[in-house]
């Protein structure tokens, strides 16, 4: 008989009992110890979450706070050359002036003028007025997407938060 066996069934019987049931310890002792480091992980991720939260709600503001800019400085950019425009039509308007323009003769060519400064002078209080209601707009509209895409994030979180397990939903080691 070799040797290391044990010489009945009986008592091979015990010796796989005894080794089953030490098995059987050692993986209560290690299903135990994952179960905690498990509620211990569920426990940090609860503890982070609001920062990990507030993180996300910022990025998405400072988005939506470039797309802003972005389309302001468009808009900001546009009205600078258009009111390039107006002053070189003005400096033009300038320079026409002269001491002949006062003479009764020339009466026609200063009204003439005059109607040109006026219509610029409007043209350029017109423009201002479509700047201010465009960038009035722009900001509405990029106020209301921010919202928008909130609400959105808002809504998947929370789905996702409620699908997440929480430590209350783990079973608790037993001893």
């Amino acid at each position: 008989m070799p040797e290391g066996l044990p010489e009945t069934f009986a008592h091979c019987a015990e010796v796989l009992k005894q080794n089953l049931l030490s098995y059987q310890s050692q993986t209560e002792v290690y299903y135990n110890s994952c179960l905690t480091e498990f509620q211990d992980q569920l426990k940090l991720f609860e503890k982070e979450l609001p920062y990990v939260s507030q993180l996300a709600v910022d990025s998405l503001l400072k988005e939506h706070e470039e797309q802003l800019s972005y389309a302001t400085g468009q808009i900001r950019h546009l009205f600078n050359k258009q009111l390039e425009d107006w002053e070189n039509v003005k400096a033009v308007h300038k320079n026409q002036l002269h001491p002949s323009l006062g003479h009764p003769d020339n009466l026609l060519q200063l009204d003439t003028l005059c109607q040109e400064e006026m219509k610029r002078q409007k043209d350029q209080a017109d423009g201002i007025n479509l700047t201010t209601q465009m960038l009035q707009d722009c900001a509405t509209e990029c106020a209301q997407n921010f919202f928008s895409a909130l609400a959105a994030f808002t809504e998947k979180l929370l789905l996702e938060l409620d699908g997440s397990i929480t430590v209350d939903d783990v079973q608790v080691a037993s001893k």
